[in-house]
């Protein structure tokens, strides 16, 4: 005799039903009043009841329409009412594409304050950039008729298509999950997206190998001396902004945010910086956040005798202005410093790097010094030091050294 535990779940419902110990119209009625009632609690207008001249009341409510605006309708009794409401969602549910379900999803979190505009400009983008310029297009489906089998299609094709990095991948991925997760709450679809990724197997030979220049990535040991001169033979407020970079290893938009009350002596408090986004009408605005780009971002920056030096020239240049780096009265913005950086380059004939990569400088050269990790992350507003060191930290030794390394290492 076979054991009880030896039959799965669908065996033991359908032996349930054919032995009449469940009744299969019961459990679809059950099925039926479930849905209705979570339509309903989804439904957002609230239901009222008035009285006509004759006495008769009447149930009335509202229903959200694409446009924004509502549409009323009334009924003689609240279930009749009821029944339009939920009419009105199932009908809705069949027409929903997933451009429908990502704006949904994106505006709420937007809504809510879970991301800031920047952060919704560029998922808005990314979406474009993956779901509208590839071969393979789920968006002219219906959402609930999308398969895993569609998804896993669309990924591969997407990361062949747009020859998508592993770390480019991650931000499609980050999309789908969004999407679907909150379609699955939404009952807009039955797919479990966590249980998708997990089975998703995506070899490594199927992902773009960017080679990085890694001479690039930072300035080299005999570059810093030049570049460092440059700015100190024309301390104007934009060469010292990037030669405090150098010392300090600042966010561009940490810079370019700096106050006076923010200087406490060989302590730099970091507590806001830059946002950029566009507005409604898709023009850019560039404003100042009051808080770092991360929670370890709002951090007590450390800063060495130099440093405290090429702050107090540029109190003596900008003694009134709000903040630390302005010109004509205006807040001097981050993308100022990268053109100015540029140009220096140019002019010193070495490849063109951004303010990040003094960023990455800094890193780097604190790792060289030997500095204690943990102080390394406070300093770079790093959560932990694998960061530092995975994406901070290229060796920036001349090609000399390196040899004259390699010539005391191996001497046999």
């Amino acid at each position: 005799m076979t054991e009880p535990n030896a039959y799965d779940d669908t065996d033991l419902l359908n032996y349930a039903i054919q032995t009449g110990i469940i009744s299969l119209d019961t459990m679809l009625n059950d099925i039926a009043d479930m849905e209705r009632k979570e339509i309903l609690a989804q439904h957002v207008y609230a239901i009222t009841v008035t009285t006509d001249k004759s006495g008769k009341e009447i149930y009335s409510t509202y229903l959200p329409q694409q446009d924004g605006n509502r549409l009323y309708r009334r009924r003689n009794t609240h279930e009749e009412l009821e029944n339009v409401i939920v009419e009105f969602y199932k009908a809705l549910q069949e027409e929903i594409y997933i451009d429908d379900v990502f704006y949904e999803w994106i505006n709420r979190k937007l809504d809510f304050g879970e991301i800031q505009k920047a952060s919704y400009d560029r998922y808005v983008n990314d979406y474009k950039r993956f779901f509208h310029y590839t071969s393979v297009s789920i968006t002219k489906k219906k959402f609930k008729n999308i398969t895993e089998d569609d998804l896993e299609v669309f990924i591969k094709c997407t990361i062949r298509d747009l020859t998508l990095t592993r770390k480019a991948y991650a931000g499609l991925r980050t999309l789908i999950r969004g999407i679907f997760k909150y379609g699955k709450k939404k009952k807009y679809t039955a797919i479990s997206i966590t249980e998708f990724f997990g089975d998703l197997e995506l070899p490594n030979n199927l992902f773009k190998r960017k080679i990085i220049d890694k001479q690039k990535e930072v300035f080299m040991e005999d570059e810093i001396p030049v570049v460092i001169q440059r700015l100190k033979a024309k301390p104007d407020i934009y060469n010292l902004g990037i030669l405090l970079t150098f010392q300090t290893g600042l966010r561009v938009g940490e810079l370019s945010t700096l106050k006076k009350e923010d200087l406490h002596g060989r302590i730099i408090k970091i507590r806001r910086t830059e946002d950029k986004y566009r507005d409604k009408n898709n023009k850019w605005i560039v404003a100042v956040k009051e808080h770092a780009k991360t929670d370890a971002g709002n951090r007590d920056l450390i800063i060495s005798s130099t440093a405290l030096d090429t702050l107090n020239q540029i109190l003596k240049l900008n003694t009134s202005g709000t903040y630390l780096f302005e010109h004509n009265g205006k807040r001097i913005r981050g993308n100022t410093f990268n053109k100015r950086l540029s140009r220096i380059c140019n002019e010193l004939h070495i490849p063109h790097r951004t303010m990040h990569k003094i960023r990455k400088t800094y890193g780097t050269t604190l790792i060289d010094s030997d500095v204690d990790e943990g102080f390394i992350t406070e300093q770079m507003g790093h959560s932990d030091i694998s960061t530092t060191k995975k994406l901070y930290y290229f060796s920036n030794k001349t090609t000399k050294n390196k040899e004259k390394q390699i010539e005391n290492a191996i001497s046999f």
